[in-house]
This record gives C-alpha cells, sequence and structure tokens, in this order.
C-alpha cells in the first residue's frame, strides 16, 4: 500500500507541476485566453493630385486679339480678333484689319479667316504659328483676296497668364495676279505687336 501511494504521488508531481515550477521543454503549452481584437481605423483617402497650372492654348479656352497703331504714312491702323482652342494648341479664329487715314495709302480694310498653331507653350511665352486667308477691301480699287501666314512670340504678364503682348513677323500675297497688277506690290509683310487676352 506504501509503494502505491508512492508512485501516485510520483505521478501526479510529474502531470501537476507545483507553482512556480515551468514546465519541461517539450511540454505542451497551455492555452492562453483569446486576446480581445485591436481595432485600426481604415488609412485616410489619398489627397487628389493639384490640377495643372492653366497654361495658353488650353483646349476650350478662348482668345481675343487687339492691336492699334498710327503713322502720318499709313494712318490708323485698328485690329481685332477672335479664336477658339478646339484641341491644345490648335485655334481656328476670324481676324479683321483697318488702315486709313494717311497721307501715302488708301483705305484697306482686311477680314480674314485663320488657324493658329501653338508648338511650343510654357507658362511665361508661348510660340504661335497662324496661317490666314481672307478678303482684301480697298477704298479707290477693285476688292481682292490675300493668303499667307506669320509667326510669333507671346510674352505673358503676372502669374495669372491670361494677359500677353505677342511679337512676331507676317508675310500676305494678294490673289489673284490681275488683282494686284497694278498695285505697288503684290506681297505684305512687316512686324505683329498686339495684346492678347486669353480666357
Amino acid at each position: 500500500m506504501m509503494e502505491a501511494a508512492i508512485v501516485f504521488a510520483t505521478l501526479w508531481a510529474v502531470v501537476v507541476p507545483p507553482p512556480g515550477v515551468l514546465p519541461a521543454p517539450g511540454a505542451a503549452p497551455q492555452d492562453a485566453p483569446d486576446a480581445a481584437p485591436v481595432y485600426s481605423p481604415p488609412a485616410p483617402p489619398p489627397a487628389p493630385l493639384p490640377p495643372r497650372p492653366r497654361r495658353y492654348g488650353d483646349q476650350g479656352t478662348s482668345e481675343v486679339a487687339i492691336g492699334l497703331g498710327y503713322s502720318s504714312n499709313s494712318g490708323l491702323l485698328a485690329a481685332g480678333g477672335y479664336r477658339f482652342f478646339v484641341f491644345d494648341g490648335v485655334a481656328p479664329g476670324i481676324e479683321a484689319t483697318y488702315v486709313g487715314g494717311g497721307n501715302l495709302t488708301s483705305k484697306v480694310g482686311l477680314v480674314m479667316g485663320a488657324l493658329r498653331l501653338v508648338p511650343v507653350r510654357t507658362g511665361n511665352f508661348a510660340l504661335v504659328l497662324t496661317g490666314r486667308a481672307g478678303r482684301v477691301m480697298l477704298s479707290d480699287h477693285v476688292d481682292g483676296w490675300a493668303a499667307g501666314g506669320g509667326g510669333g512670340v507671346i510674352i505673358f504678364f503676372g502669374d495669372s497668364h491670361s494677359v500677353g503682348l505677342e511679337l512676331g513677323y507676317e508675310w500676305l500675297r494678294l490673289l489673284p495676279a490681275d488683282f494686284c497688277a497694278d498695285l505697288t506690290r503684290c506681297v505684305l509683310h512687316g512686324p505683329v505687336l498686339g495684346l492678347r487676352i486669353s480666357f
């Protein structure tokens, strides 16, 4: 009976270790109580990208052109135009010019359709190429036609890039040949200086 008690006590000591005694290596770990779930708030959505800075010639923008000048030879020069950019850097439009009142020239009016291309455009300037063709009206001569083009650069003022000064050069050929046969020349060319307002 004593031997049975000793064996039982030994088995009990192996199965249930006394308090403070670590289980032997390789023993199965006791089940730990389930931990409370940790709540993590969802990450905030990424900030939207800032809009691209507005540039001259963006699709959907318009331009108004204004030009004024005067000399004793040619008299008053007044010019205006409007164009709309149907694509980035591509704008059809219409232009009108009046020259008259000087000592050496008769009154001249031009109404032309134009197509402007903007191959280079930055925040401070834009390179422009313009083709134009239309009607030429003279006060003391039969009317005719003209076609040509020009190029220039627009330098913008301020941070809005909506107002600029265009500096360029243009060339026009008078048509047909018999229209300018009795005129001093059949080609008109000269510098371009005008105010450009885009919106």
